[in-house]
């Protein structure tokens, strides 16, 4: 059985009274989407496999119910990659449903989650070992220029972890993907991970863990605070 969740958003305040996002320079064709369920669309995968689809509707003001995003995740391969798992987000515009973005560089990805600042996360892992981070994060907010409008901006995520190490322990280190956490208001906008220290193995993280807090300056995740647990010691 195909998983179609709708999700809504929780009072996206950035959106105002504005229920479509406006075109941008690089405006997509308009899709349909009567087999969202069951056909993969916009994809590159062989043998792709819907694993789950919905909509993102509004959930506040006049336009209460409303569609605006609409998404799938995907399985599929292809001959250079292999086994791979992918994403395709659409957004409804003013001529109807066209592609946001799309991701086909992980193993998996999960279900979009949105948060009341306007925030939408998309977490997905690469696969192997090292499960790394290949989520994506969106904002609505203003696009700039002299003319006032909104759309959604792409957030650099993997800038900020060539600036972690300064504010780790010293000897401590990330190996791994981190757990983002976008969605709870009073815990802000943090990451939970494990740490390493350089005679680890890669399995076996003994350095403690780590929650590190964020800001989004610039359209990119800035580390602003990490909250350190030593590891448990053995009596």
């Amino acid at each position: 059985m195909k998983l179609r969740p709708t999700l809504t958003i929780l009072a996206i305040v950035a959106m105002g009274i504005l229920l479509f996002v406006p075109k941008s320079a690089k405006a997509q064709e308009p899709v349909t989407l009567q087999s969202l369920d069951f056909d993969c669309l916009q994809t590159i995968l062989r043998n792709c496999e819907v694993l789950t689809a919905g909509y993102v509707n509004v959930d506040s003001g006049e336009y209460e119910g409303a569609p605006m995003l609409a998404w799938q995740t995907q399985s599929g391969f292809t001959h250079d990659d292999g086994v791979l798992g992918g994403f395709v987000l659409f957004q409804f515009g003013d001529d109807g449903w066209e592609l946001l973005d799309s991701g086909f560089d992980g193993a998996r990805f999960q279900l979009p989650a949105a948060n009341e600042d306007g925030l939408l996360h998309i977490p997905g892992y690469s696969g192997g070992t090292g499960a790394y981070n290949v989520d994506r994060l969106y904002q609505w907010g203003d696009t700039g220029g002299a003319l006032y409008r909104e759309a959604w901006h792409t957030i650099d995520m993997r800038s900020w972890l060539g600036d972690i190490g300064t504010m780790l322990p010293p000897g401590l280190e990330i190996w791994k993907g981190v757990d983002y956490d976008f969605e709870n208001p009073w815990s802000g906008l943090v990451a939970r991970t494990a740490l390493w220290r350089a005679d680890d193995g890669n399995c076996c993280p003994t350095g403690g863990s780590a929650v590190i807090t964020f800001d989004i300056v610039d359209h990119a995740l800035v580390a602003t605070d990490i909250v350190y647990t030593p590891p448990v010691q053995a009596k």
